[in-house]
């Protein structure tokens, strides 16, 4: 284990909690975690609406390409509730895979992973090309990942869970919870590799 590199995440983690370029960040997620709590279903419009918007506007995920209706109508049909609850992987490909009225497909993996982990912060964790970049990073430095780690393979849910499970055991990080975990991972590749 890099001592080194705990230390990195560690002081990333500090950046987020502290600094004053993180406010704004800090506000909005406080949002985010006071809205999924007051609408925590999704089979009503107006919840759904409220909360793709939301995310969609703090995480700059681009949905109004595709249409911001279409992708809270998709969301409204996949009746996903207890799927959630229990942290059932496969609720990301569900969201993810998506065509809007006019044919256009996407995969909206990034903006599916935060709209789950919203939900339940204990079963699910978000993609984020940052996160994605820390991840092969650390991996190409320390060989923390016992597959092989790519950004292909972290396209995969099932494998990003897998690698932040195995860098927080690598790395002695266990008392650190999704959200620290995801503060870490993004400050770092925010930081420092862009």
């Amino acid at each position: 284990m890099s001592e080194n590199t705990k230390q990195a995440l560690l002081e990333a983690l500090a950046e987020y909690d502290d600094s004053k370029e993180y406010e704004y960040y800090r506000d909005q997620e406080e949002v985010i975690v006071d809205i999924f709590l007051q609408y925590p279903s999704n089979n009503d419009k107006k919840s759904v609406l409220l909360k793709v918007c939301v995310l969609d506007s703090f995480y700059s995920t681009n949905l109004k390409i595709y249409g911001i209706h279409e992708v809270v109508k998709q969301i409204l049909n996949l009746s996903i509730d207890k799927a959630l609850k229990v942290g059932d992987t496969g609720v990301i490909e569900k969201i993810a895979n998506f065509t809007n009225s006019k044919g256009k497909q996407a995969f909206l993996y990034s903006f599916a992973s935060k709209y789950c982990f919203h939900h339940n912060k204990d079963k699910y964790v978000i993609f984020d090309s940052f996160v994605q970049k820390s991840l092969i990073h650390f991996n190409n430095k320390d060989k923390f990942c016992s597959f092989k780690l790519s950004q292909n393979s972290l396209k995969n849910y099932e494998n990003l869970l897998k690698a932040i499970k195995e860098i927080r055991t690598f790395y002695g990080l266990e008392e650190f919870n999704n959200r620290q975990m995801d503060h870490m991972l993004w400050v770092y590749g925010k930081e420092n590799l862009k």
